[in-house]
């Protein structure tokens, strides 16, 4: 599975940025995280890890994903290491005119294929990104 969902957020790509890499946030804007513990005390960077508690379609579960790539204000991606599902997450924040285009790019799958599930995850992230758009508004 391979998805790409974009959405354009009113605020200067630093800001949204500082809102959507920080894990700590996730729960406030990510529909299926949670909880959220730091595994790699510090500050996000390459080789760090985060379990979060959360769940989709009514199954509660935990993942752990690890940072493989970052590119601050720009970029971040992650490996999931641990879960029901496999696969990388990257958040990405570009400059537009008007403020930032915010995208989640999930590339991977679960360990049993679910009909129609690319089509509901997308659902979820574009309504996650709804709701960091929400988030970044009521910071500023």
């Amino acid at each position: 599975m391979d998805i790409l969902v974009e959405r354009t957020i009113h605020a200067a790509p630093e800001d949204v940025a500082k809102i959507m890499f920080d894990p700590d946030n996730d729960p406030q804007w990510i529909n299926g995280a949670h909880s959220v513990e730091r595994l790699t005390p510090g500050p996000i960077a390459v080789g760090s890890r985060v379990r979060r508690e959360g769940g989709f379609l009514g199954h509660r579960f935990s993942w752990v994903t690890e940072v493989i790539g970052l590119d601050p204000d720009r970029q971040l991606d992650m490996q999931i290491v641990e879960g029901p599902m496999h696969g990388e997450v990257s958040f990405e924040v570009r400059a537009t005119s008007g403020g930032a285009i915010a995208a989640v790019h999930n590339r991977g799958g679960t360990a049993v294929p679910v009909p129609g599930m690319a089509w509901m995850i997308k659902r979820t992230l574009a309504e996650d990104l709804r709701r960091l758009a929400q988030l970044v508004a009521h910071h500023h």
